[in-house]
């Protein structure tokens, strides 16, 4: 008798056991976000797509659910969100949208111009470096001052499909200064093509903006849905320091 009551108590714990199993995995859910090769804050050659992406992963764990990362071109992404494929793109500055749905921060992005050593950039206004030609990358946001003055035609510029031809366009003497996220050059200095020309450019003393970054959600019903979560998650650790201390492991000085 103790045997059989021994033997279906056991049945019932596995059949509780599996039950919850199957209740915890249906609350799972996969949070579909596109990016674009940003290193060292996303990219598919990264460990776990980058920077940004683990901080996203972290957050969503804290909320029991996953992550998946599409790298795409950079206007291709945000077209995927527009159009509904997928729910949100990152990283992206905060901007005033009706499109778009924005998350808390996932840490700060310090944008500065890259110059020539031999042709340093003397400015104290945004408007100062009209008197340059200014290399941007397409389909990126600047700061709200450049991109008036580029959409005004007050200021002169050329455009190049990734920071890394921005780099080597401004070693060449194409252009005079290029707008960069300063981790961002830090990273690329160690390719070889950037490489080659890092004794030529310098960063600009002055910091140009201290932006955030955050992700994009489309304004529907499962962009505020997943807006929720991910700010929730968010709200779980310190995101600043978690960045800095993947910033400190990834770029070697």
């Amino acid at each position: 008798m103790i045997s059989a009551l021994s033997a279906r108590f056991n049945i019932l714990c596995l059949s509780a056991l599996f039950t919850l199993i199957i209740s915890c995995n249906a609350m799972t859910e996969t949070l579909e976000l596109s990016t674009l090769e940003w290193p060292p804050f996303t990219g598919s050659q990264l460990i776990d797509a980058g920077i940004t992406s683990q901080i996203v992963e972290q957050a969503l764990s804290y909320e029991g659910h996953k992550l998946n990362v599409t790298v795409l071109p950079w206007n291709r992404a945000i077209r995927m969100v527009k159009i509904g494929n997928i729910v949100g793109y990152f990283p992206e500055y905060m901007m005033t949208s009706n499109d778009f749905l924005f998350s808390n921060s996932l840490g700060m992005s310090p944008i500065g111009l890259l110059e020539r050593k031999a042709k340093p950039i003397v400015w104290s206004e945004e408007s100062d470096l009209n008197q340059y030609v200014l290399g941007v990358v397409n389909g990126f946001v600047n700061t709200v001052k450049i991109d008036k003055m580029i959409l005004d035609g007050s200021q002169k510029y050329e455009t190049a499909n990734n920071e890394r031809q921005n780099i080597l366009k401004l070693a060449a003497g194409r252009i005079d200064t290029i707008v960069i996220d300063v981790n961002v050059y830090q990273y690329l200095k160690s390719d070889p093509q950037v490489a080659k020309i890092t004794p030529l450019v310098q960063m600009n003393k002055k910091v140009l903006k201290q932006k955030s970054l955050h992700i994009a959600f489309g304004n529907n019903p499962q962009g505020e849905k997943w807006l929720a979560i991910i700010n929730r998650g968010l709200s779980k650790f310190d995101v600043q320091a978690t960045m800095d201390a993947s910033i400190q492991k990834t770029i070697q000085p």
